[in-house]
């Protein structure tokens, strides 16, 4: 009994995983298609599920003009990008240290992350009272302190995988030519490591920009954040279903657009670097 020609036998099959990964993918973009969408719909069009519809620009005109969502965007950015620049300026060194220095680092590793998992809500009320005695609320850098507190711990894990790549011989031979500790971090070992840190500050800035519990609970409208302007269009009239999705649509493009740039990194950071004891 023949077993049927291999070749399209292996076309049937690449036609099927070529099926299947499409409809994944469709899966997978279909709620940020869905957003796209609500920001360019009616609100009719929207409640009514429409796929067929004339694009409007009402929801951006709102965001902009009525709402000056420009501001929230501003401030999400005088946030997100310090947080991420201080995160990797405490975080190198310490990764550094901890993979190339000290040898009994698995207990104070294992205190970061037990830090990290800490969820916000435990700890907000404090930060809170705290913030609001000492007259820090409704500022950025109240937000990037704290931004700052909660990203540093992860980014100090995954940078420590990517300096323990880095052959420990390379260090002492560069100790031995004459150079100081610093001068091996700073000269040899930062440049070797610069896929990891563009890997760590994609995730702390994607982190730092849609966090949103501790800036409704820090904020009010000075330095409130882009997640937060996305509240203000539902109220007692009903919900501006075009303002959120033109808001989610800015929110959200910076994000994706800087993620995709920098994929190749990413994939290693979650790959490489984080997964190496």
């Amino acid at each position: 009994m023949s077993s049927g020609d291999p070749q399209q036998t292996g076309k049937a099959r690449m036609a099927a995983m070529t099926a299947l990964w499409t409809i994944i993918a469709l899966v997978y973009l279909f709620p940020y298609t869905w957003m796209v969408l609500t920001a360019f719909r009616q609100p009719v069009d929207t409640l009514a599920m429409r796929f067929v519809f004339t694009p409007t620009l009402d929801g951006f005109r709102t965001i902009f003009i009525d709402s000056n969502f420009q501001l929230y965007l501003q401030n999400s950015l005088l946030t997100a990008i310090p947080t991420t620049i201080l995160v990797l300026l405490l975080a190198a060194p310490a990764a550094y240290s901890l993979a190339h220095l000290n040898k009994r680092s698995k207990l104070f590793l294992g205190s970061v992350l037990v830090a990290r998992m800490v969820p916000g809500i435990a700890i907000l009320i404090p930060l809170y009272l705290a913030a609001s005695r000492a007259g820090l609320l409704d500022r950025r850098m109240t937000l990037i302190v704290v931004y700052c507190a909660f990203n540093l711990p992860f980014a100090v894990w995954l940078l420590r995988g990517f300096f323990r790549e880095i052959p420990n011989e390379l260090r002492e031979a560069a100790i031995v030519d004459g150079c100081s500790e610093f001068q091996v971090f700073w000269k040899i070992m930062v440049p070797l490591v610069g896929g990891g840190l563009v890997a760590t500050s994609v995730f702390v800035f994607i982190g730092a920009w849609n966090e949103f519990l501790f800036a409704l609970a820090l904020t009010q409208s000075n330095a409130a954040t882009a997640p937060l302007a996305v509240i203000g269009f539902r109220n007692e009239y009903g919900v501006q279903w075009g303002a959120i999705g033109a808001a989610a649509v800015m929110i959200s493009t910076p994000v994706v657009a800087f993620a995709v740039v920098m994929q190749k990194y990413l994939v290693r950071g979650l790959t490489m670097g984080a997964v190496k004891g």
